[in-house]
């Protein structure tokens, strides 16, 4: 999920903002609470003192009133004589005054005289151990009288001696607790602490307050004097009396009731807080916004730029960095821009000519074809490349053949239309898009591009020819789509390079035969571990008297479903390919390793391409098979053409000299259809020339064929070469060879090529075989 960048300032904000404020409150309430709770402890022990002075003035109040009592003549005189009913009187009125609860008289002995409350005997006998006056005049005690705790005053009565003793005694009941409370606010309860457990006697506490308090005092016994506090109360136990039974006054003041100003203190700060909130998170989106809103709109700004338009005003005019950011930004635009038409200019088109590139040219041709489709028009497409390109780069340098290629794509524009399309394929291939160029003028334009090469390239003191060759095909006629075009043109090319034409025009069924070139590539190494290619001789005669023998190794190549493959077809494909070196080694070893078993020590030629010339490990390899088969070198003849000895041709002839240096038998084949001048025939370790078959299938009636022979015999033997002559189908054009000096001959005349069995056994006859001189 995608959180906006104003989200996450607010979020940050916000956070700051109720992390301060929750901070803020908490630590206010803390101290709120903090202080309201000392205070209310504060509080329940000043009510202590309030409670311990009330009791003392109680007290003071019953010791007043006892003196007074014991003061009266007439008292003393009624417990002198001990008169009953006088006393009861008189204790009844004074206990009236002062709203005590019981008064009495006993007298020294310590019987009871008279009582304003019936006391039983067991109370009595309680009672009279603490009617002794001691030391003081008067003590007050708190007793315990039929269950029911008393404030008690005893004071003597004396005349002067002692007669006996009066007392006095405010019951501690809820009445007391509740003028208690009154005056002190809290919650009072007065308890005894018995050894089977605490009683309640009084207070102001409900019923089910007054269990819970028991039930505490029961367990946690706490101590006397000390606030303490628990979940719901704060409570303070004062000691009433310890002897007989011990007494203790219990305070106590409601938490609910001291947090009850925090609570109302706490809502006004909560709502302090949350309005301070509120106005800091107003301020907060008010702050975002002026942050984020600038940055959204460059965002907006960004994402255009993403989708390829560079021409976005960025709405951001502030002072401030975001200002700064937002001119980084347009000039970001202006140099993005520029930047992506240099790159896709340099996409689109070649560097080294300027002219569109292959990729380029497909959008050219879809455009073509759909403007030629609704207009009714037609156009022709191109594909040339510049004959022996390479040796020119190898001759010169790669900067004159970049130069060259330069120099080509110009005259190539120069002869386009406004309409017309150039473009480099690549490394010397080109294609040229002619719009509405039919069948009737595609000839004409053809050679007018030809005719604009006629004049020679300068480059800087050299002046070079340069020949193209023309791959041509038009639409409709010949494709209907770019990819199908740019094929058949490309085909056509090649096969006016095979034909030697400089105009190639697509014909119908070479797409075909270029599926079968796929097919045979695409099956070749297959077919050398199936065992589908074979080795075939054709014999090889020497027209003198020595007898000699020898024989062509020729490759065959026996498909499952095609059946015989042409060799030029599927060697070819090898050459084209790469695999060429792959064949060459496998018939070598075939030839050789058969060829040092036949019982006849006959001669072997193998054919060489012009790859394997340049293969630097070929005589290595050779050699190694010659002495792995023990064939001697002299037996082995190795047949390269006059083309391939111009491919590089200083790296070919050092391999040859290395070959010849074994012994190695050279042979020029097809010699006469290459472009070898003698200087260079010269140079070659060659030791034999092989006349062409077209010079000498019709040699018996050709008087041209017959010069060129005669010529090729003479010179061949002035440089001190045999002449072997392949081609030989008649006794006619055998005779001729013969008066002509040939040395050797080749042809159906005395054989077809033959499989290894049946050559063996047409080698196992040849000594017989007689050739007519």
């Amino acid at each position: 999920m995608r959180t906006s960048y104003l989200a996450k300032v607010l979020l940050l904000l916000l956070g700051l903002v109720l992390l301060v404020e929750l901070s803020s409150y908490t630590a206010t309430r803390l101290v709120v609470r903090d202080t309201v709770t000392d205070n209310a402890r504060l509080e329940l022990q000043r009510g202590g003192e309030v409670f311990a002075e009330l009791i003392q003035a109680r007290a003071e109040q019953l010791s007043l009133s006892a003196e007074v009592l014991t003061d009266d003549f007439g008292f003393k005189e009624a417990v002198a004589v001990a008169d009953a009913p006088t006393l009861v009187s008189a204790l009844e009125n004074h206990a009236a005054r002062i709203n005590a609860d019981i008064a009495l008289v006993a007298d020294q002995q310590g019987d009871l005289v008279a009582s304003t409350q019936p006391l039983s005997e067991a109370s009595w006998n309680y009672l009279r151990r603490y009617t002794q006056v001691q030391e003081a005049r008067t003590q007050q005690r708190s007793l315990m009288i039929d269950g029911r705790p008393y404030q008690f005053v005893i004071s003597d009565v004396r005349a002067p001696l002692p007669l006996g003793v009066a007392g006095l005694g405010f019951e501690i009941d809820n009445r007391l607790t509740e003028t208690l409370k009154r005056l002190t606010g809290l919650e009072i309860s007065f308890v005894s602490l018995e050894e089977d457990g605490a009683r309640y006697l009084s207070g102001t506490l409900s019923g089910s307050q007054r269990q819970a308090l028991l039930g505490w005092l029961s367990e946690s016994s706490p101590a006397t004097e000390t606030v303490i506090t628990t979940e719901q109360h704060m409570t303070l136990m004062l000691p009433v009396a310890e002897q007989p039974t011990p007494l203790a006054a219990v305070l106590q003041v409601p938490l609910e009731q001291v947090m009850a100003p925090f609570a109302r203190l706490n809502g006004q700060l909560l709502w302090i807080a949350l309005g301070f909130s509120i106005i800091a998170a107003l301020l907060a989106v008010l702050l975002a916004r002026s942050v984020t809103q600038p940055v959204s709109a460059l965002a907006n700004v960004a994402r255009r730029i993403a989708g390829g338009y560079y021409d976005t005003p960025v709405p951001v005019r502030s002072r401030d960095e975001l200002g700064e950011l937002a001119q980084g930004f347009t000039r970001m635009q202006s140099a993005i821009a520029e930047r992506e038409q240099q790159i896709l200019y340099q996409a689109r088109h070649d560097q080294l000519t300027g002219l569109i590139n292959r990729s380029q040219l497909f959008p050219e041709l879809e455009s073509a074809i759909e403007k030629a489709t609704w207009s009714e028009q037609r156009f022709t497409l191109m594909v040339l490349d510049i004959d022996n390109f390479t040796r020119v780069n190898d001759a010169l340098s790669p900067e004159m053949g970049d130069r060259v290629l330069a120099e080509v794509g110009r005259r190539l524009l120069d002869q386009a239309g406004p309409d017309d399309r150039v473009a480099r394929l690549g490394s010397d291939e080109f294609a040229l898009m002619l719009w509405q160029v039919g069948e009737d003028e595609v000839q004409t334009r053809a050679e007018a591009l030809l005719e604009g090469f006629a004049d020679n390239i300068q480059l800087d003191d050299l002046h070079l020819g340069v020949d193209i060759n023309l791959g041509v095909v038009l639409y409709p006629n010949d494709g209907d789509q770019p990819e199908t075009l740019l094929r058949r043109a490309n085909l056509a090319l090649n096969q006016g390079r095979l034909e030697q034409q400089r105009v190639s025009r697509y014909e119908t069924g070479w797409d075909e035969s270029h599926l079968r070139r796929l097919a045979l590539f695409g099956e070749f190494r297959q077919a050398l571990e199936d065992s589908q290619l074979d080795v075939y001789y054709q014999p090889k005669l020497w027209l003198d008297d020595s007898g000699s023998l020898g024989a062509e190794a020729l490759v065959r190549w026996r498909h499952p479903e095609m059946g015989m493959i042409n060799p030029e077809e599927f060697v070819a494909v090898a050459e084209s390919t790469g695999q060429i070196g792959l064949l060459t080694r496998w018939v070598l070893r075939r030839a050789i390793t058969q060829a040092a078993n036949w019982s006849v020590p006959a001669h072997l030629s193998v054919n060489l391409s012009a790859l394997d010339l340049l293969d630097d490990d070929l005589p290595d390899f050779v050699v190694g098979l010659l002495s792995e088969t023990e064939l001697p070198p002299e037996r082995l003849c190795l047949e390269i053409t006059e083309s391939a000895i111009m491919r590089e041709a200083d790296k070919s002839l050092h391999n040859l000299e290395r070959l010849r240096a074994q012994g190695i038998s050279l042979s020029i084949d097809d010699f006469g259809t290459g472009y070898s001048s003698l200087s260079q025939l010269k140079k070659l370790p060659v030791s034999e020339l092989k006349i062409d078959k077209s010079f000498i299938l019709n040699l018996d009636q050709s008087e041209d064929d017959q010069l060129i022979v005669r010529s090729t015999i003479d010179l061949g033997h002035t440089l001190g070469l045999t002449i072997t002559a392949e081609g030989v189908e008649n006794q006619a054009i055998e005779k001729l060879l013969l008066a002509l000096g040939c040395d050797r001959v080749q042809g159906f005349y005395y054989s077809k090529p033959l499989p290894h069995r049946d050559f063996l056994d047409w080698l196992s006859g040849a000594e017989r075989l007689e050739v007519n001189a």
